[in-house]
């Protein structure tokens, strides 16, 4: 018997389709020409704002010089690098540098890192129509970070390691001559709005014999450790720092939760405010607590900061002492007004210029 039963014919199978291994080098390709198209427009953006924010200090009086410039780094960098720069202040003050390279990721323009791998030179500026002259800076590293540059406060940080500081007239010698580190902070209030928190921090430092800070350390390498907050920071307006400080001061700027230490060897300095501000003739206005511990001579401190004048030693030095022990710590409080620096009813001297 025959089997009539009928047997469906089979479906020809298709050829198996390439594209779906093709997809992913697609996909890799489609975002590779997006991002190169983000890159390329933003180091542009970056290339334009640059010459507008020269542009700017050029109308402000500003010198502003450096080689051609472009942005490099692709994919994931934003790369220049600027030399034979100069920036200089209507006041002659500035700086210049043979190099300076200045880095950002490519996802985050908000933060740019630069290096002075070759030194730079600050220009002091004039004062009472004298030039100050230069000083030049190396050491093993001096950098700088800003951050936030779409916030009204940036974020701010200076910093050198074993700097050097040389002055080109060694008549007008500058604050230091080295230290181990240099570091400097300028951070937006977490609390309050256009304040600004400064942190300054030197360690292993070595004062001109001839300046300020080498007549505090009294020949000594010492350590000083300085912070406060700055309110109305919107206020600094000015093409040089006694321009901005006077704008600073007129509309209501004041330091709060000023604190400094300072260490020169066994001797101990610890200095206190909760507000100071300047005075229309440019001198400070508040009240300053020191406290001194250790063994050293703490007069020599006071006299060379201005905080008791050489004239006013007879009448201040059995306040103070002629040597520190280590067992009693000496507490002084400061107040500076109309000009002068009183301790209780006695002045000591005038009070401090800040410009």
């Amino acid at each position: 018997m025959t089997d009539d039963t009928l047997i469906a014919a089979e479906t020809p199978k298709k050829a198996p389709t390439k594209w779906g291994l093709a997809w992913p080098f697609l996909i890799v390709l489609i975002a590779l020409g997006l991002w190169s198209a983000y890159w390329i427009y933003m180091a542009r953006q970056v290339e334009t704002n640059l010459t507008a924010h020269r542009e700017a200090l050029i109308r402000a009086g500003y010198h502003v010089q450096y080689d051609p410039v472009s942005v490099r780094g692709y994919p994931f960098r934003m790369f220049m690098e600027f030399k034979k720069v100069e920036v200089v202040a209507p006041s002659g003050k500035g700086f210049a540098a043979p190099v300076i390279a200045a880095e950002a990721n490519a996802y985050a323009l908000d933060k740019w890192v630069m290096v002075a791998e070759k030194g730079l030179t600050l220009l002091r500026g004039r004062h009472e129509g004298l030039d100050l002259g230069q000083v030049t800076v190396t050491g093993d590293a001096l950098r700088a970070s800003v951050s936030g540059l779409n916030k009204p406060v940036y974020d701010v940080a200076i910093e050198g390691l074993n700097p050097v500081f040389v002055s080109s007239d060694p008549a007008r010698p500058f604050a230091l001559n080295g230290a181990e580190r240099f570091e400097a902070y300028l951070r937006p209030n977490a609390k309050t709005a256009d304040m600004a928190d400064i942190l300054v921090r030197i360690t292993g430092a070595k004062g001109d014999p001839l300046s300020l800070a080498g007549k505090i350390g009294q020949t000594k390498p010492f350590t000083l450790h300085w912070e406060a907050s700055v309110n109305h920071l919107s206020q600094f307006k000015g093409v040089d720092w006694g321009q901005s400080v006077e704008a600073w001061q007129k509309g209501g700027g004041a330091l709060s939760a000023m604190k400094s230490s300072l260490k020169i060897e066994e001797l101990n300095l610890f200095l206190e405010s909760d507000l100071m501000s300047v005075d229309s003739n440019r001198r400070l206005n508040g009240q300053l607590k020191l406290e001194i511990s250790g063994s050293g001579d703490p007069f020599g401190f006071l006299l060379s900061t201005g905080l008791i004048d050489a004239q006013y030693e007879p009448l201040a030095r059995p306040l103070v002492g002629v040597r520190m022990v280590a067992e009693k710590a000496v507490v002084m409080n400061f107040e500076f007004r109309d000009g002068g620096t009183y301790t209780g009813p006695l002045k000591v001297s005038d009070a401090p210029k800040v410009f």
